[in-house]
């Protein structure tokens, strides 16, 4: 299992957490993925990278995969390119987008075999709740763009998100949970472990962890 202690070469940043989704503009033009990343491959997705540790060591460990990192905020797309270049993963890119709102637009149906989203925005307040990534009208549109087959992760320190967001792919007959029905993962379900995955562990933080199989 690939840590983010033992990898020196994973970027390090102290920028804000937050930052507001609807301000960030649309992509223009729409990457056509197959030309920027060389080939045409299976994408494995992750949305809301951060400083992208999590994000290299998949391209790192997936050389067979297409791995697309999609965040809001400028600065953490400029340095995981960075850092792509610098360790020649060729098969990583990321986009400045709003995953919500762009990526019907962003991705080709039946595309993406790999969805990891790492410790999301809880956007506490309620009338911020849309603001979360994990809801119905976006997991619809998800499956339009995953392969059958394809694998969805998720971890959260925040236990409403986890429960809410078991909630909802609980209620659908197109996911499966590899843990049994109602259940959390009890440890990684990817191998590979985020920055904030192992500072929680350290403090002894809950996690919830969903790991499920699209079968449409």
């Amino acid at each position: 299992m690939i840590t983010a202690i033992e990898n020196a070469d994973r970027p390090r940043s102290r920028h804000r957490i937050h930052a507001n989704p609807f301000s960030v503009p649309k992509p223009d033009p729409i990457p056509n993925w197959d030309k920027t990343f060389g080939r045409k491959a299976p994408i494995a997705l992750e949305i809301g990278f951060g400083i992208g540790g999590f994000l290299l060591d998949l391209g790192a460990k997936h050389p067979e995969l297409n791995v697309l990192g999609i965040e809001i905020r400028q600065h953490f797309v400029n340095g995981v390119l960075k850092h792509a270049a610098s360790r020649e993963l060729s098969n990583v890119q990321a986009i400045v987008a709003n995953v919500n709102r762009d990526l019907d637009e962003l991705l080709e149906d039946q595309s993406v075999s790999f969805v990891s989203v790492n410790f999301p925005d809880p956007w506490f307040k309620k009338r911020h709740h849309k603001r979360r990534v994990i809801q119905t009208n976006f997991l619809d549109i998800l499956v339009r763009k995953m392969v059958p087959g394809g694998v969805f992760h998720l971890m959260t320190d925040f236990t409403p998100i986890g429960e809410d967001s078991l909630e909802i792919f609980e209620e659908r007959m197109d996911f499966e949970n590899l843990e049994g029905p109602g259940k959390f993962a009890s440890e990684s379900t990817t191998g590979i472990m985020s920055e904030r995955e192992v500072t929680h562990m350290r403090r002894g933080d809950p996690i919830s962890r969903l790991h499920y199989l699209y079968v449409p």
